[in-house]
C-alpha cells in the first residue's frame, strides 16, 4: 500500500490495477442485488484503501467506470456487469471484503484473491433443495392470495419445476426474458393441470400464484430506492428491466392458460385471519430467503419479518385501510424491527437492510401486476368482450401494483433514512478474519 505522504507520484500502471481491482468488487455487488449507493461505497472505500487519493465512480446497469487520481495522475477504466441477481452471503462477503481493504494493510494482490475466494467458495444452497423452497413459497402466496387447498400442491409442484428449469437455462446463458416467459408457461400449466384435476375451481389464481418466483421483488425496492437515493438512471434502467419480465411473464401465463383453455370469470378468493396470514408470509419469506442464498440463521429473521409484514398488513385492511396504506405500515414496521435487530450481538446475523426486504417480499403484488398486463392484452384483440369492464379491471390491478409497491418502497426508505445504519461492517478482527 502506498503512503499517503510518499512525494513520488503513484504510477498510472499502479493506478490502472487499483481502478481494475475496484470496479471487479464493484462487479460483484451490483450481480449479488447492492443497491447503487452500496456499489459506489464498495469501489470508494477499495481504492481509497489501495492508495488512491481521490474517486470518481460512474454507476450503470450493464457497465461500471472509475476514474482515479494519484496527485496529478488519472486514469479512468471501466468494466461490464453480467446478469443481475441476489446472493446475500456473497453480498455480505464482499461488504466484509471491502472493510478490509479500507481499514487494513491489503495489497492489490492480497483484495484480488480474497474476492476470488468469495466469489468461488461462498456456500450455495443446492439447487434441488432451492426449487423445492420457492415451490413452497409459491404455495404460500396462494395462500396468501386466496387459493384453496386443491391447489396448493400442484401450485407448490408448479413452482419448484419452474424454479428447476430456471436454474438450468440461465446455467445454459438463455436470455433472461426468454427464460422468464418459458418459466412462467411451464410453472403455470404444471399448476393449472393439477388444480383442475383436483377439481379446483381457483385455476386463474393458482396458475398467477405458482410464477410468483419470477417476481423481481428486490429489484423493484431496489429501483425505488436508487431513485429516492438520487440515482434516476440506474433507477430507472431497473425499473424498465423489471417491466419488461412481467411482460414476458405474462406472454407465458397467457400461453398457458391457451393451451389449458381457462377462461372466464375468477374463482372468489377465500379470505384468511391474522394468524393464517402471518404464517404463510412467514413461509413464503422463508422460501425467498433460500432462493436469495441467506444462511441458516439469517433465513430465521427473514420468515418472523415476513410473518410481521402480513400480519400488520392484514389487520390494516381488517380495519379498512387501503392495501397501499397497509402495506406501507407493514414495511414501515418490518424496518423498524430489522433495525431493533442489529442491536443484537453480530453472532445473531440479522443481515440489514436486506432482510427487510426479504421480509416485505410476500407483499409485492406481482399478480396484480401480471393481471393488469394480461388484461391490456385483452384488450388489444380484434373484438375484446365487455371492454368496458376489462378496462376498468385493468386500471385496477394496475393502480393496485403501482401504488402498493410504491408504499412497500416509501415505508423501507422512510425507515431507513431516519434510523440510519453503515451499509458496511465496522471494522474489527473478527471482520478481518472472517473474509479470509
Amino acid at each position: 500500500m502506498t503512503d499517503r505522504n510518499d512525494p513520488v507520484v503513484m504510477r498510472h500502471r499502479n493506478l490502472e490495477k487499483i481502478a481494475m481491482t475496484a470496479l471487479a468488487v464493484g462487479r460483484t455487488l451490483v450481480e449479488t442485488g447492492a443497491k447503487t449507493d452500496v456499489v459506489r461505497q464498495g469501489m470508494t472505500m477499495v481504492a481509497e484503501g489501495l492508495g488512491a487519493d481521490q474517486i470518481h465512480a460512474r454507476i450503470g446497469f450493464a457497465s461500471l467506470s472509475l476514474t482515479v487520481t494519484s496527485g496529478d495522475n488519472t486514469i479512468t477504466r471501466m468494466r461490464t456487469v453480467g446478469a443481475h441477481g441476489v446472493n446475500l452471503r456473497l453480498n455480505h462477503g464482499v461488504r466484509r471484503l471491502c472493510t478490509r481493504v479500507k481499514h487494513h494493510d491489503m495489497t492489490v494482490a492480497s483484495t484480488i484473491e480474497a474476492l476470488t475466494h468469495l466469489i468461488t467458495k461462498t456456500p450455495r444452497h443446492p439447487w434441488y433443495l432451492v426449487a423445492l423452497a420457492v415451490g413452497l413459497a409459491c404455495a404460500s402466496f396462494g395462500r396468501l392470495l386466496g387459493i384453496d387447498w386443491s391447489a396448493f400442491m400442484p401450485v407448490l409442484v408448479g413452482g419448484a419445476l419452474g424454479q428447476a428449469v430456471r436454474h438450468f437455462l440461465l446455467k445454459a446463458h438463455t436470455n433472461p426474458f426468454v427464460v422468464a416467459a418459458i418459466v412462467a408457461c411451464v410453472a403455470a400449466a404444471t399448476a393449472g393441470f393439477g388444480s383442475e384435476l383436483l377439481e379446483s375451481p381457483m385455476l386463474q389464481t393458482a396458475m398467477f400464484s405458482s410464477v410468483l418466483l419470477l417476481v423481481p421483488g428486490v429489484p423493484v425496492l431496489n429501483a425505488q430506492t436508487d431513485i429516492m437515493e438520487g440515482y434516476p438512471t440506474m433507477g430507472s434502467a431497473r425499473a424498465m428491466t423489471v417491466l419488461m419480465i412481467l411482460v414476458f411473464i405474462t406472454v407465458g401465463v397467457w400461453a398457458a392458460q391457451m393451451a389449458l383453455g381457462v377462461g372466464g370469470p375468477k374463482a372468489a378468493p377465500i379470505m384468511h385471519g391474522v394468524l393464517h396470514q402471518a404464517f404463510f408470509g412467514a413461509v413464503a419469506a422463508f422460501g425467498f430467503g433460500i432462493l436469495f442464498n441467506f444462511g441458516w440463521r439469517t433465513l430465521f429473521w427473514a420468515a418472523l419479518a415476513g410473518g410481521l409484514a402480513l400480519s400488520v398488513r392484514t389487520v390494516g385492511l381488517e380495519l379498512g385501510w387501503s392495501l397501499a396504506a397497509a402495506s406501507f405500515m407493514a414495511a414501515g414496521a418490518v424496518g423498524i424491527a430489522v433495525r431493533l435487530l442489529n442491536l443484537l450481538p453480530e453472532r445473531f446475523e440479522p443481515a440489514g437492510n436486506v432482510l427487510a426486504v426479504a421480509g416485505c417480499i410476500p407483499m409485492v403484488p406481482g399478480s396484480a401486476a401480471s393481471q393488469g398486463i394480461m388484461g391490456l392484452m385483452e384488450l388489444t384483440a380484434q373484438a375484446p368482450v365487455d371492454a368496458h369492464a376489462t378496462l376498468l379491471f385493468t386500471v385496477e390491478y394496475t393502480l393496485r401494483a403501482v401504488f402498493t409497491m410504491g408504499a412497500i418502497g416509501a415505508g423501507l426508505t422512510i425507515v431507513t433514512s431516519v434510523l440510519r445504519r453503515p451499509d458496511f461492517p465496522a471494522w474489527s478482527e473478527k471482520v478481518g478474519l472472517g473474509a479470509r
